[in-house]
This record gives structure tokens, sequence and C-alpha cells, in this order.
């Protein structure tokens, strides 16, 4: 059931008054990015690139942002009548994405197939996610962590790894004390590729 650990979702943040949810967040943070060569803003709830502390890890407003309450839902959502896969464990909130605009200078938004506005992820962002996770191993029991995002097109490890070296870095610390990380292999309907940080070799 999961009972004693804790789950950690880096994603578009959880809302942690849905029921399904209710008491289960026990840690929180926001990484997230201003850059307007790209037209993205950070969705931290401060208004900066960084936030940790209760309240930081709350859903992003944008299209796309119920996404990491439906994963974090799926983990470890626990209902009267279904639950999710670790009804009794905990969730650690980490939000990792930002938000983009499109305009005549910009289609990030456009270009993913996603509605204006809309969330995509920095890698430096979910980058210190995991890092955050780490830190956070020394006070809670936890068992995993959820990423599901990714990005690329990798057809081996060796070049996934070289391209993604920070990542592969921050996957490895967690390993090496006993946190898994679990990433999506991509959503492109590709039969022979995989996306980052998915194509890490210590990834799952």
């Amino acid at each position: 059931s999961g009972a004693g650990w804790a789950i950690a979702v880096l994603d578009t943040g959880i809302d942690k008054t849905h029921p399904f949810l209710a008491g289960k967040v026990v840690s929180e943070a926001c990484y997230s990015t201003n850059d307007s060569s790209e037209n993205a803003t950070t969705v931290c709830p401060n208004g900066l690139e960084e936030q940790i502390g209760d309240g930081a890890g709350v859903n992003c407003l944008a299209s796309g942002c119920d996404h990491g309450t439906h994963v974090a839902g799926i983990a470890a959502g626990n209902g009267p009548d279904f639950s999710g896969v670790a009804r009794d464990a905990d969730l650690i909130a980490i939000q990792v994405f930002s938000r983009f605009e499109d305009n005549a200078s910009h289609s990030l938004c456009r270009n993913s197939g996603l509605p204006s506005p809309c969330v995509l992820v920095y890698k430096r962002d979910y980058v210190r996610g995991l890092e955050r996770v780490y830190e956070l191993g020394s006070s809670f029991d936890i068992a995993a962590v959820n990423i599901s995002l990714g990005g690329g097109r990798y057809t081996d490890a060796a070049t996934c790894e070289a391209r993604n070296e920070s990542a592969k870095r921050a996957v490895d610390n967690l390993r090496s004390i006993g946190i898994a990380t679990i990433a999506a292999s991509g959503n492109k309907g590709s039969t022979n590729a995989i996306e980052a940080p998915g194509c890490i070799s210590t990834v799952i």
C-alpha cells in the first residue's frame, strides 16, 4: 500500500485539495523559468524561479496544468471506491514546468501541438527538482521519483547520457541512496527511440 513511504512527482504541480489526494502532500517545491527569448514565464506562486515550502508545489494555471494532479492520483490517490497504486503513500509535489505563450515571434506551444498558453519544461528545472528530492532523502523515506515528461529522441543510452549529463548525475545520486527514478519513454509514437530523461540507463 506504500504506507510509510513517499513518492516524489515532478510535474505541473499537485492540487492537494483534491479529495483523492487529501492530506497526502508532505513537501512542496517549484522550479520554473523566466526566459524572454522564448516568451517563457515562471509559474511559481511567488513569481520567482524557485520556491520551497507550503504552497510551492500547487498545480500551475494554464492548459495542461491538471497533468501532475492526474499522475499523483495514479501513484497514490486514495478514495472510497478506488485508489491509486500506492494508496497509503505520501506525496512530494515538485512543480517543474514553465508557461509559454505564442505570438508573432514565438510558436513553441503550436509546435508542440498544444493550445497557447501552454506549459513546457526546461531540463534545468526538472534537474533542480531531482536535486531537491536528493536533499529530502534524509528527511523522508522516498521510494521513487515519477517524471511523466520527456524530450528529444535517442536510440542509444550513450548519446542520451552525453547530451543529458546533469540529469544522469542527478539520477545516479538518487540511485545511490536507494531512490528509483521512473520516467516516461515518450508520447510521440516512436518505435525505435526514447525521450530524455527516460533514455538514461539508470532510469526505469
